[in-house]
């Protein structure tokens, strides 16, 4: 139970701050409770049925937070120790994924997550994941705890390096900063097809402090990448809050005086001769601004495209430009500049032979003219959108977040600027199913999951209100 003790101690002392409300659950004082239990009776199945118990009475509260994370780090030693370590792994990254969905992810749980995890993975034996997983979280642990909990951690990795029945004798570990080079590349692939939850957790990971032995430029660049990995699949799972968040803390590695993300930063010369800091530097601040924008703060994703312009040169981030900046006409009321610059967009998609570029220029071009004009009496704008989207929607169709969202925009537009559900319909029931492939697709992830539902909460109000109108007919 040492390691469960020392876990409530850090963690306490971290998250101290944290004041539960009287009539919710309270993580902390759960941890304390947990670990009284275990000092009297000496019994780790009695421990374990109080955390399983606490977390199904938070998550069916809707009460279970970040701040439950320390639970399930404890939760997770206390299972290996009773010795179920496949179990524990799983609880540790479920502990992972819940941690990372805090506004500012604590570091100290997160590593002591991780810790957790590594000891489970080795107990399955699964040795060079443990010392993958141990081997960077060595470097945050002596920086926040000392030397000697660095140490223990190195020289335990060592020690699963003999264990390990592939590992030749006398073979190096490899380096946090291998590691880490590694760890974000492994989780820009998993953005790449859609795994936000494996994003986030290899992002997380591959984070490193100082006493790497890198450069601190470095150093910087790295967790800049990684931040803005994170950021990026935020915003996938529409949790753009977060997303600007990530993506605000990349952004400020990357500029050379402190920055309040609402006037135009200062960047690091680096940033602007660089061609590997440009290319972060336009991922970070062309995703920020659009998700800037979603969370309605307007002047920001302005500074942040703004700030994007200067490294826009592939066609790709050209488009994208052009689009944001339209997009930031739209939301100003400015229909007839959003319009022009949607076309702008589309003449640049078209140029580049990027299909799907294409056409969501031309459905945010027909959307604009409705939004601009109405619909006509003769429904000429709204046959343009519905049709606009059909084909937009046609040449996504191997994408199904883009082609859900093509789908669901229409709806939307069409039902707020005409009130026609019988026309908004047909591409309803095609986002519906759509949104049913990827809640399946899913399952297995429920911030992710919960985050698709927010998201298209207001389509599935108007699939509803529609169903009904056409029921009541």
């Amino acid at each position: 139970m040492k390691t469960v003790l020392r876990l409530i101690a850090a963690s306490l002392l971290c998250l101290q701050a944290n004041i539960a409300l009287a009539d919710r659950i309270d993580p902390f004082a759960l941890a304390g409770k947990a670990a009284e239990a275990y000092r009297k009776n000496d019994s780790y199945p009695e421990v374990r049925g109080i955390f399983s118990e606490a977390l199904r009475d938070a998550r069916r509260k809707g009460e279970l937070t970040p701040d439950f994370a320390i639970i399930y780090a404890m939760y997770a030693d206390t299972t290996r120790f009773d010795g179920n370590p496949a179990f524990a792994l799983q609880l540790a990254d479920e502990g992972l994924a819940l941690a990372l969905g805090a506004p500012q992810p604590d570091a100290d749980m997160k590593n002591s997550l991780l810790v957790s995890r590594a000891y489970a993975l080795a107990d399955l034996g699964r040795y060079k994941e443990a010392i993958e997983t141990v081997t960077i979280t060595a470097l945050w642990m002596g920086e926040r705890f000392g030397e000697a909990q660095r140490k223990q951690l190195e020289d335990q990795a060592q020690s699963w390096a003999k264990l390990s029945a592939g590992a030749a004798a006398g073979q190096a570990l490899p380096s946090a900063a291998e590691l880490a080079l590694d760890l974000a590349g492994k989780a820009e692939q998993a953005l790449a097809v859609g795994n936000t939850e494996l994003a986030l957790a290899l992002a997380s990971r591959a984070m490193l402090p100082g006493g790497t032995g890198l450069a601190p430029d470095d150093v910087d660049f790295q967790n800049a990448r990684c931040q803005s990995i994170s950021g990026v699949a935020y915003a996938l799972e529409g949790r753009n809050a977060l997303a600007v968040m990530a993506l605000r803390r990349a952004g400020d590695l990357l500029v050379a005086s402190p920055w309040d993300g609402q006037s135009k930063p200062k960047l690091r010369d680096r940033v602007l001769t660089d061609p590997g800091w440009r290319r972060l530097a336009w991922d970070v601040f062309s995703h920020l601004s659009a998700s800037a924008q979603a969370t309605g703060d307007l002047k920001g994703a302005a500074i942040a495209v703004a700030t994007a312009s200067a490294f826009a040169e592939a066609p790709e981030q050209r488009f994208s430009l052009l689009s944001q900046q339209a997009a930031l006409a739209f939301a100003d009321g400015d229909y007839r500049r959003a319009e022009e610059a949607f076309r702008k967009s589309e003449a640049e998609a078209v140029e580049s032979g990027n299909a799907v570029n294409a056409a969501l220029s031309r459905l945010y071009i027909a959307i604009a003219a409705l939004a601009r004009g109405g619909s006509t009496s003769d429904g000429t704008e709204l046959r343009a959108l519905v049709q606009a989207a059909t084909a937009a929607a046609d040449v996504s169709r191997d994408d199904p977040q883009m082609a859900e969202y093509v789908l669901t925009t229409a709806v939307r537009m069409i039902v707020t600027k005409t009130n026609s559900y019988e026309a908004a319909m047909p591409l309803a029931h095609r986002a519906y199913d759509v949104f049913r492939q990827r809640q399946t697709a899913m399952a297995s992830y429920d911030a992710g999951q919960e985050a698709s539902r927010r998201d298209g909460r207001r389509f599935l109000e108007i699939f509803i209100a529609g169903q009904y109108e056409a029921g009541a007919k």
